[in-house]
């Protein structure tokens, strides 16, 4: 009774430190991607341990394991009855699948994607309880497990400090557990288990409480997040502090929660557009500023609209002037949303679409008939160029609207007095609200504000984003000039939000009446709209080297107009936006570590990398024999010793072959059984020579060079 109350304990710790070594696999997810619900996928893993320290039979955990997925699937995304959940999935499953194989992954959809996750931490739960269970031993995992927490600490905004300390002290028990059990199964400590496993924690105690109490000394090495971004921006500087070094991609992107930190330049192009005029592109806004980034305004309105019929969406009031303009759409990279310009009217495509627009963020998604996403190649634009007249903008109230000013005069509670304080003292003097915003957008172009795409710092946990910018460096990209405008119109009571999309491009050509510009991801930017009552939305550009595209209007005076098409923008400024839902923005967007990643590109790395790490350990019969002969090439001993330690080598290969040295068998004989099974005498001359080397050393001696071919010639014969 009392062995089998043992077993059940043993059991549970086994199960129970698995459990959780997975489950450090999924904490950091929600800080470095856009995953919400990472516990959801936690419960799936406890829920799957649970089953098999229960030894439920294999068809009822099937089914358990399904079931829970079903209803966090529809508890996630579809909000239906159960049946008709199944009915979902399976049709998820259809319409996914010669996406599949077509290695299409980037049109699923986050259901199907929430679905293989499912599948794949399935996966990794049944190998790690065979690993434990059937050969007790897990550092391969326990390994890699430290090397992801440490590569996501050193390279993402997560924070791995407590995940290393519990793998420390957690991991270094569990591995002596199984050690342990190991030992238990050869039936050699039976007696003494309790002796060693007090011998084994005063040990892990002693090590924890000396890394503890101990001097820490600075970092020793040069710092790896330096070394990368010197490396991708062409031998830049090295930089000691590794937030400024956190090196990112520039294009467009949607997690927008963690701005700061220089980019490497992308010159892929994302579409060519034809158009009557020259502006900007947009694709989304975000209105809630956190003091680190931006995060949108919660809401599951939709707005849809057909094929080539008017979007009925009111962008400005009758006093501004519009003019009608058309424009082509050609996407060289595959989105689910369009890029399109103020003023949007029509949106034509050759596919049967459903253009559907969140009223949070306006950023507009194509789908098909069943509300699934799809990517368009091309399509053509109905929109209305807008001329704003600047004494109506003079002339505009205060806004009264309670609700529109709760949402885009927020701001967070921490924001530092001095940022509040400096947009009042621009503000101070000015009558009317478009010259108070005049005169922010303004102040950036005449105060030292410097445009920088590498030296460019990253906020740290006590300090905000805007204060650091405008106070501390004055150096930054789009989303440091826009974002720190929004805020000081906001602390003065003025409605803005910030926007994302991209500038006009390079100008190729003009045809037939139209201009022709490329849009790379080294144009995605971010800019500023403000509120004026009776008016609408109206775009600020408040970026260093940029220009509005927009013509602002006056009586009796030049327009404050765009440049004409044929002048392009500086270099300097095609700038991006923060990372996508779907890919590639202004400050940067995939990062050069993991994480840019998102968790679905995250989990298909993993799953490659330890499908191919299991393939390796499968057919390591294949190469290892001719790696242990390349590594013994190069081998800097001589003599005797190097001989020694090629004979040592070749027994592990020939155990590992699967011929075992029995106890009590000695060298001669084990070399009798080896020559018998390969029908040959080498091994029997090789052990002659290794035993007069080791019992006569001073009188034998064994030349490396002489013995060379007979060892290869065995360790080729292994190969299987």
């Amino acid at each position: 009774m009392m062995e089998a109350v043992e077993n059940i304990g043993r059991r549970m710790i086994i199960c129970g430190f698995a459990c959780w070594l997975l489950i450090e696999w999924l904490l950091p997810l929600e800080a470095v991607s856009d995953t919400t619900n990472a516990e959801v996928f936690m419960v799936f893993v406890a829920a799957c341990f649970l089953l098999y320290l229960l030894r439920t039979p294999i068809w009822i955990s099937v089914l358990i394991k399904i079931a829970y997925m079903i209803y966090a699937l529809n508890s996630l995304f579809y909000h239906v009855s159960y049946v008709q959940a199944v009915k979902l999935i399976f049709q998820e499953i259809a319409h996914h699948a010669p996406m599949l194989f077509a290695a299409r992954w980037m049109e699923w959809t986050n259901s199907f994607r929430s679905f293989l996750f499912f599948f794949l931490l399935w996966l990794m739960a049944y190998l790690l309880h065979y690993r434990l269970f059937t050969q007790k031993r897990l550092f391969l995992f326990y390994a890699l497990t430290v090397t992801y927490i440490a590569v996501l600490d050193t390279f993402t905004a997560f924070r791995g400090n407590g995940a290393i300390i519990r793998l420390v002290v957690f991991g270094f028990f569990f591995l002596s557990f199984l050690h342990m059990e190991r030992l238990r199964e050869k039936a050699t400590i039976a007696e003494g288990i309790r002796e060693w496993w007090g011998a084994c924690l005063c040990l892990i105690g002693l090590a924890i409480a000396c890394g503890y109490v101990s001097p820490k000394l600075p970092p020793q090495w040069p710092d790896p997040v330096a070394f990368v971004k010197s490396y991708a921006v062409a031998q830049e500087e090295k930089r000691d502090d590794p937030a400024s070094a956190k090196v990112k991609k520039i294009g467009y992107g949607q997690n927008d929660s963690r701005l700061g930190g220089p980019f490497i330049a992308d010159d892929t192009v994302v579409f060519i557009a034809e158009d009557e005029k020259r502006h900007y592109w947009r694709v989304e806004t975000k209105d809630i500023y956190t003091g680190k980034g931006w995060e949108s305004f919660q809401s599951e309105q939709l707005q849809s609209f057909e094929n080539n019929v008017d979007l009925g969406y009111s962008w400005w009031s009758p006093a501004v002037k519009k003019q009608l303009m058309t424009a082509s759409v050609h996407m060289k990279q595959s989105y689910f949303h369009i890029v399109y310009p103020y003023g949007l009217r029509k949106v034509k495509a050759k596919e049967n679409v459903v253009y559907r627009m969140e009223a949070a963020t306006e950023k507009i998604y194509t789908t098909d008939r069943s509300a699934y996403t799809l990517p368009l190649a091309s399509y053509d634009i109905v929109y209305e160029y807008p001329t704003f007249p600047i004494e109506a903008l003079k002339a505009a109230p205060p806004v009264k609207d309670a609700g529109l000013l709760e949402r885009y005069t927020q701001l967070p509670k921490n924001l530092p007095e001095r940022v509040r304080a400096l947009a009042k003292q621009i503000a101070s003097g000015k009558p009317t609200q478009y010259e108070q915003v005049k005169a922010i957008e303004q102040y950036f172009h005449t105060n030292g504000y410097m445009y920088e795409t590498t030296d460019v710092a990253v906020p740290g946990k006590n300090e905000d984003y805007v204060d650091q910018f405008l106070f501390e460096t004055k150096k930054g990209y789009c989303d440091n000039f826009s974002t720190s405008m929004v805020v000081m119109l906001r602390a003065i009571g003025i409605p803005a939000r910030w926007v994302k999309g991209y500038t006009s491009g390079r100008l190729l050509e003009e045809k037939n009446g139209k201009y022709i510009y490329e849009i790379t991801n080294n144009d995605a930017h971010s800019w500023v709209e403000v509120y004026f009552f009776g008016i609408g939305w109206v775009p600020f550009e408040p970026t260093q080297g940029f220009t509005n595209p927009y013509v602002f209007s006056a009586p009796q005076s030049a327009p404050e107009t765009a440049p004409l098409p044929e002048q392009r923008q500086p270099e300097q400024n095609r700038v991006p936006l923060d990372k996508v839902r779907e890919q590639p923005h202004s400050a940067p967007a995939e990062e050069l570590s993991l994480p840019a990643l998102s968790w679905k590109q995250a989990a298909v790395a993993l799953a490659v990398l330890l499908a191919f790490v299991w393939i390796a350990y499968r057919t390591r019969r294949k190469w290892w024999p001719y790696a242990t002969i390349v590594r013994f090439q190069y081998k800097r001993t001589k003599g005797d010793n190097l001989f020694a330690e090629a004979y040592l080598s070749l027994l592990r290969h020939l155990d590992d072959y699967g011929l075992k040295r029995n106890k009590g068998q000695t060298l001669r004989q084990y070399a009798a059984y080896v020559d018998d099974w390969f029908q040959t005498n080498e091994m029997t001359k090789l052990t002659l020579l290794y035993e007069k080397m080791v019992y006569q050393q001073e009188t034998a001696r064994v030349e490396w060079t002489e013995v060379k071919e007979l060892w290869e010639n065995l360790i080729k014969r292994t190969v299987s």
